[in-house]
């Protein structure tokens, strides 16, 4: 029977992508356990995924060349990466990640996601394959040409006027962001700067984290869309990095962040905001919501469930969208 830290480095023979998915098995794995999963049920789910999702990892070529296939250039990161981890830490990688200017919504939120969960429990082996992901196929997004603008829900509220029911054929998230990245019109929309909103305090109701974290869970109540999932579970991922981060590196970090929410809700249609009918969750408890999340092999359900659990002391919200997800309540 292995523990959290032994799955993780079995985990290492996992290409970065799955069948039909990326490699959520670090991230579910992390979440059950910090939910109170016992070994018994974390090697149960290690072995679903080893079973039915799993690829082989692709042999690195020894040089990670940007132009070599992506999976060949993970595994030559991952390798290069590892070292580099155990001797200075995550961040020194991180910052080259930001001053590249490579968007947190690289590889549909996941290597952010994948990496806050690493800082979490710590496995230095995680956090260089959350960092070799970010690498290996990043997004940038354009500089917006829009007038500032002055926080963050009047930022939604300008994309849905002037991009609300954009819509893409592309199947996949990061697809469907590539596009939108080369549309002159998202440029023209996308402000400049939200110098005001990133003068706030760190903590509290003025913290862009914190109003981040409330548009996308009051956006998934209303939609129920797939990719504002990622956007709950991202913007937790992001308080947990920026919490470890000084300025000015984290002020360009939430920059880098916001832009990525942005283009995720234009891809998503950039809906009207509709003030959300929160319903009561009556006799619902978290030990209910849990225990069906911790029995579930839906990678998503595990991993949203533990950021709102995670956020429950915030927000009672967190246990409506969560006891929706597990088939507790319906939507109010």
């Amino acid at each position: 029977m292995m523990s959290l830290h032994n799955l993780l480095d079995a985990n290492q023979q996992f290409a970065l992508n799955g069948r039909g998915t990326t490699n959520h098995c670090p991230m579910a794995l992390h979440a059950l356990a910090e939910m109170g999963a016992d070994e018994v049920r974390l090697n149960d789910f290690f072995a679903y995924w080893q079973r039915d999702k799993a690829l082989p990892a692709s042999p690195g070529s020894g040089l990670a060349d940007e132009g070599q296939d992506p999976e060949a250039r993970f595994s030559q990161l991952r390798a290069d990466f590892s070292s580099k981890v155990a001797r200075e830490g995550w961040q020194p990688l991180f910052t080259q990640i930001v001053a590249q200017g490579i968007s947190p919504a690289s590889g549909a939120f996941h290597p952010m996601i994948r990496l806050a969960c690493a800082i979490e429990n710590g496995h230095q082996g995680e956090q260089a394959a959350a960092l070799a992901a970010w690498h290996c196929k990043p997004l940038h997004l354009p500089q917006g040409l829009g007038a500032p603008c002055p926080e963050l829900p009047a930022l939604l509220a300008r994309l849905h006027e002037a991009l609300g029911g954009w819509h893409s054929d592309q199947r996949w998230i990061t697809a469907r962001l590539r596009q939108l990245a080369e549309s002159p019109a998202f440029v023209q929309a996308l402000p400049r700067d939200l110098t005001g909103v990133l003068t706030e305090g760190k903590c509290g109701p003025g913290d862009p984290l914190r109003i981040l974290a409330e548009l996308a869970l009051a956006l998934y109540w209303q939609t129920r869309d797939f990719t504002v999932l990622h956007l709950v579970t991202g913007t937790r991922a992001a308080t947990i990095i920026s919490a470890q981060l000084g300025e000015p590196l984290r002020g360009e970090f939430i920059r880098l962040l916001w832009q990525g929410v942005a283009a995720a809700y234009v891809t998503v249609g950039a809906p009207s905001l509709n003030g959300p009918h929160w319903p009561a969750p009556g006799d619902i408890h978290w030990q209910q919501v849990v225990a069906l999340a911790i029995n579930s092999n839906d990678d998503h359900c595990i991993k949203l469930v533990h950021a709102c659990w995670r956020e429950r002391a915030v927000s009672r919200h967190y246990l409506a969208v969560a006891a929706r997800e597990v088939g507790l309540l319906g939507n109010g």
